[in-house]
Order: C-alpha cells, then sequence, then structure tokens
C-alpha cells in the first residue's frame, strides 16, 4: 500500500475531476459497493465521529455494520471496523491482495491513488464479510472523493470550516460546495450546527437540487424532547457529533421512544482515539513511567484547534507540557491566534516534526506562531529532532498534563512508542 501515491504524505491530491479509475477498479472487482446501504458523511471536523457514533448504533438496531474513517493513528485496519472492531489481519490481506493485483494491472492508467486502493479494499471486505450497512467517511471533499461512487440511503454534513484550501476553496461556500457533492437528488441530507452565515445558502442550494434538509439545530429538540445531553462530560464537539448521529438515525428509522432512549445511551459510551481523547495513568514500558494525564488530539485546523484550546481549559489541564507537531502546510495565517492561545496553555512547550515529508521543522513551527506577538507568559520552549526524544523531554518536566496535539501523524507516532515502547 505504501507504494501508492499518497495525499496523506504529499500534500497532492489526484486530479479531483475524475474518479475514472476507481470506478473501473470496482467493477473489474464485481462492483463490491453495491451489495450494502449506504450512509455518506463529509464535513470538515467531526466526521471520523459521527460516522463511528451511526455505525455502533446501526449495530444496536440489530444491523450488521461496518464503518470506514481515515486517517489511521498506529494501523492501518483502524479504518475500517466491522460491527465495531477493526478488521481482522486475515481478512484484511485476502481483500487487500486480491484489490491490489487487480489495480497493478492497469500499469498506471488509469490513475489509482492510495486512497482510490484502500476504498476499493474497504468496499471488498464490506461485501465479503456481509455488511448490511456502511457508513463512509470522505477523504477529502465530497464531490470528487473515492467514497462517491455509491448510492446512498442517506448523507450527513457535519460542520464546515476552513481546512485544504488549496484544494477545496478559499471560502466556506466554496468548501461546502464540494462537500455537498456527496448528495443525490431526493436522498435526504441531515446537516449539523454551521456557522449562522452559511444556513441560508446552503438551505436554497439543497431546495434546487431537491435534496430534502434537515438541520440538527432546528429538528433535535423535537425528535428528542426528553434527551437533554450535558456539556458536564463533554466537549462541544462531541456533542455535537451526538445529536447530528441521533437525527440521522431518527430521519432514517423514525425511532419509538424506547428505541431513542438507547441510541441515547449507545452514543454517550462511543469514543475514538486521537479525537479529545484524555486519559489518565499512562504506561511508558520503555521508562516505566506512568504519565498522570494525556491528552491527545489530532486536530490541525482553526474549529478543531480552538474545541481543543477550550477543552484544556474545562478540563483544567493548565499549564500542561504540550507537544505540538504540524504539516507545512497547515501553516495558515488563521491558526495563528488559536496555536498561540493553546500555547499560551503550556508550562512547557515542546516543538517536534512529524514523522512525514510534509512536516514543519520546529524552528518553523515556533517562528509561524510567535512571529507578531508574544506569549503573555514566557513557558518553557525545546525543540526536539523526533516524537521519542520529545517523550523524553516530558520525562525531564513535572508532573503536569502531558498535551499532544497538531497532527494525527504525531499523535500516532506517541502512541505507537507509548504502545511498543520505543519509536517503530
Amino acid at each position: 500500500m505504501e507504494s501508492w501515491g499518497s495525499y496523506e504524505i504529499s500534500a497532492q491530491p489526484r486530479d479531483l475531476s475524475k474518479l475514472d479509475g476507481i470506478r473501473l477498479l470496482l467493477k473489474d472487482l464485481g462492483d463490491p459497493q453495491k451489495k450494502f446501504k449506504v450512509i455518506h458523511i463529509a464535513g470538515t471536523n467531526g466526521k471520523g465521529l459521527t460516522a463511528t457514533i451511526i455505525s455502533s448504533l446501526l449495530c444496536v438496531q440489530g444491523f450488521a455494520s461496518g464503518c470506514y474513517t481515515s486517517p489511521h493513528l498506529t494501523d492501518i485496519r483502524e479504518r475500517i471496523a466491522l460491527k465495531g472492531k477493526s478488521v481482522a489481519k486475515s481478512t484484511f490481506t485476502k481483500s487487500a491482495s486480491l484489490v491490489l493485483k487487480t489495480a497493478r494491472g492497469y500499469q498506471g492508467t488509469p490513475y489509482l491513488s492510495y486512497f482510490d486502493v484502500l476504498t476499493a479494499i474497504a468496499f471488498q471486505i464490506f461485501m465479503t464479510e456481509k455488511m448490511e450497512w456502511v457508513v463512509l467517511e470522505t477523504g477529502l471533499g465530497g464531490l470528487a472523493d473515492s467514497t462517491n461512487v455509491t448510492t446512498k440511503e442517506l448523507c450527513v454534513l457535519t460542520k464546515v470550516g476552513l481546512d485544504h484550501q488549496e484544494v477545496l476553496g478559499n471560502s466556506l461556500q466554496e468548501i461546502a460546495l464540494e462537500k455537498i457533492g456527496i448528495t443525490l437528488r431526493g436522498i435526504p441530507v441531515v446537516v449539523a450546527e454551521q456557522v449562522t452565515e452559511l444556513k441560508p445558502w446552503l438551505t436554497e442550494h439543497l431546495r434546487k437540487s431537491n435534496v430534502p434538509c434537515y438541520f440538527v439545530d432546528e429538528i433535535f429538540d423535537t425528535y428528542f424532547p426528553e434527551n437533554k445531553l450535558s456539556l458536564e462530560f463533554s466537549s462541544k464537539p462531541r456533542l455535537a457529533c451526538i445529536q447530528t448521529s441521533l437525527c440521522a438515525m431518527q430521519v432514517l428509522f423514525n425511532g419509538n421512544s424506547s428505541e431513542k432512549q438507547k441510541w441515547l445511551a449507545s452514543a454517550q459510551k462511543v469514543r475514538m482515539r486521537g479525537r479529545l481523547d484524555l486519559r489518565q495513568n499512562v504506561f511508558w514500558g520503555k521508562h516505566g513511567k506512568h504519565f498522570k494525564t494525556m491528552l491527545f488530539d489530532g486536530g490541525h485546523n482553526f474549529d478543531a484547534l480552538t474545541a481543543l484550546v477550550e477543552f484544556i481549559t474545562t478540563n483544567k489541564l493548565v499549564p500542561c507540557t504540550l507537544i505540538l507537531g504540524m504539516a507545512a502546510d497547515k501553516l495558515d495565517p488563521a491558526l495563528r491566534n488559536p496555536l498561540r492561545r493553546l500555547c499560551e496553555k503550556a508550562g512547557n512547550l515542546i516543538f517536534t516534526p512529524l514523522p512525514s515529508p510534509r512536516s514543519a521543522t520546529p524552528e518553523a513551527l515556533e517562528n509561524f506562531i510567535t512571529e507578531c506577538v508574544n506569549f503573555e507568559h514566557s513557558p518553557e520552549i525545546k525543540h526536539s529532532s523526533s516524537a521519542e526524544e520529545a517523550m523524553e523531554k516530558v520525562l525531564l518536566a513535572d508532573e503536569k498534563p502531558v498535551v499532544v496535539a497538531g497532527s494525527f501523524y504525531l499523535v500516532g507516532e506517541i502512541m505507537k512508542i507509548l504502545e511498543n515502547g520505543s519509536a517503530a
């Protein structure tokens, strides 16, 4: 798989006007994507958690449900879940071998991206494992995303924000237009709460396209009048994902009071690694060391970083030891303020590179954040040459909460280090 061109490594997507490659690949595989019902999710933030919650609720409803999300943190199989569990190695290997053999036969024409191939592997697995429903998270955008090659029973649009502007457009409307490219005439779409100026535009565009539209902020209290969700144990982004998922289930299944109570209880239990992922007593075997509190979050755009700052404050994780690493192409001026606010929560600040050729250097990251502005306090700033070296520096700090942030690559690498004892 690693030999295939990958946007995640290069930040260069394939021609976004063409889905010819994956369509041919699926046709030669016998169109596995036609063997199950699909719920398709696009948006900027919250796609993965919303997909995971909806898939778990389909299982509660009695269906065999598959879920396809990205990125993975420590194992590629995390992206393909069957009834809530990562696909087994033998199952993944069998389908991947078949898909790769077929794909190699094209000898580069038509072009297939890494995500095209992986999406085909997921469809093949969902077919062979006889999933009844599959929840698909788009990888990038919507209209020309590799996942947008199926019929669907329902679409979901999570919150739209600024990210991947170099591919999707520089305004919220341009980005939203690409995202709602997953919708189909006559197929309902559930829309999570959006920034105020985007809602009228979405309403009008979807009306003209004959797409039935359900806005979560308008329907949730009507659908779930007795089920008040509390911020006490959840972040705002998490609550938004839960509400969106519950509305999706209600639009599909029109659940009675008992079913809705079950859905709510189940949705609140769903967690995803690396998304505002707060853990206690994390053990690093290599040094026989327990970290009392660690928070992992791979969010790397304005909304995600703002939510992280709020989460750190709400959970009293201040001052923390912050390990921060980001891709160079993510250093947009709009992120300077939330990154500065994040760094101001730190007593110790460690800038580190990512295990990716797209990585910003620690020096570039520090310069980007501190350019034109100084921190309100003076955190102790260090640079490291790797994620493992950053963790070694944490050992020298006091018992502050440890926050790992800025990139899923960094979160995944540090999780590997903690799980394996050292870097892979």
